[in-house]
């Protein structure tokens, strides 16, 4: 009696569970690129949307926090404002500042200080002269305003005195004279 699965005929097709593999996750990738598209096609119709695409399909990015500045790119970017491939974080830096801006996260925010009225968790940012901190924000974290450029993962700008590198583990920016600094990804922050 012959084998009449449907691995029986992969098999005789001359493909290895590798390569079998291989093809299912693409049309996998494949199928979740169209139902995305079709989905953000049925949103309001609005053709200002304010979260960029994401770039990268393969692996869920920003997941742990630098510990450390990550790898100094060769030359860097000079992006006053910049996104990361992922669309879910993103900064803005001057000469003695930056700021950076997560939308979804898994971390446990900090408890709402004193005086302030609104949340914190999804800002952070340090200035010259300052310690890194989570900022106040009143209502819903923003995202990056439409046509800002993306600043792909192993990329750096620096604006001034501060620097921002771009990674897989989510944004590492500093004060460069004081190195104090921050890294932020989904599933935490550091300062230092």
């Amino acid at each position: 009696m012959a084998d009449r699965s449907p691995a029986a005929g992969v098999a005789r097709l001359g493909l290895g569970p590798g390569l079998t593999t291989f093809l299912v996750v693409d049309v996998i990738l494949v199928v979740t690129f169209f139902v995305l598209l079709a989905m953000s096609q049925g949103g309001t119709g609005t053709p200002d949307a304010q979260v960029p695409a994401p770039v990268e399909t393969s692996a869920e990015p920003e997941t742990t926090p630098e510990p450390s500045a990550p790898e100094e790119p060769e030359e860097s970017e000079a992006l006053p404002a910049f996104v990361l491939p992922s669309g879910n974080i993103w900064c803005e830096m001057t000469d003695t500042s930056a700021t950076c801006t997560i939308l979804e996260f898994s971390f446990t925010p900090p408890a709402v200080p004193e005086g302030c009225t609104g949340t914190v968790g999804n800002v952070l940012t340090v200035t010259a002269g300052a310690e890194p901190a989570f900022a106040c924000v009143d209502g819903a974290p923003a995202a990056a305003p439409a046509g800002t450029p993306v600043l792909d993962y192993g990329g750096g700008s620096t604006i001034g005195e501060m620097t921002c590198l771009s990674s897989r583990n989510g944004v590492f920016c500093r004060h460069n004279p004081t190195g104090s600094g921050f890294s932020l990804a989904r599933a935490g922050t550091q300062f230092f």
